[in-house]
């Protein structure tokens, strides 16, 4: 009996003693280092004025660089704007800048087009996306390849050995 009183005066005691630390600023500062972390199933998604500009999806996600870089895999983009996904096996998305570099199979799609590409890379601040890659759009009655290229808002352009099909419309 009475070992069963001291311990309940011990476990009140201990609660005491936990619950007035809690209740105190405590000195302690914790400083979580992701560097080296792998996300599984990983979404970003950038909103403005509570509208979202671009959902990023990736089957797995590898912190690099104090978390300033992240390697994706298997990867989805979508532009819901424009209605525009991009698919790429691997890519590198820059934390500071915003930029991106899709490589192996990249694969854009559009309502009327189709984009396909070994590399792509996107320039936030100046909102370009270019590849020093070969580069093929295909559309419902055309095909255009080329050994380089960049697009912005308004235009794509292809460059170095440029070739173009346009099929006939009968």
């Amino acid at each position: 009996m009475k070992k069963t009183i001291f311990f309940l005066i011990l476990v009140v005691i201990l609660f005491f003693i936990i619950f007035s630390y809690m209740e105190q600023d405590s000195p302690i500062k914790v400083k979580v280092g992701i560097e080296g972390s792998t996300f599984h199933d990983v979404q970003f998604l950038q909103k403005r004025e509570g509208q979202i500009k671009l959902n990023l999806s990736s089957k797995e996600a590898f912190l690099y660089d104090e978390g300033k870089l992240m390697e994706l895999k298997d990867l989805t983009i979508f532009l819901p704007e424009r209605d525009f996904k991009v698919f790429a096996q691997r890519g590198f998305y820059y934390m500071e800048t915003g930029d991106f570099t899709l490589i192996e199979m990249v694969e854009g799609i559009t309502k009327n087009l189709k984009i396909l590409a070994k590399e792509a890379n996107w320039d936030a601040k100046n909102k370009l996306l270019y590849t020093e890659k070969p580069i093929k759009i295909e559309g419902k009655s055309f095909t255009i390849e080329g050994n380089s290229g960049n697009a912005n808002e308004n235009l794509i352009e292809l460059k170095k050995g440029v070739r173009a099909i346009v099929y006939s419309s009968k």
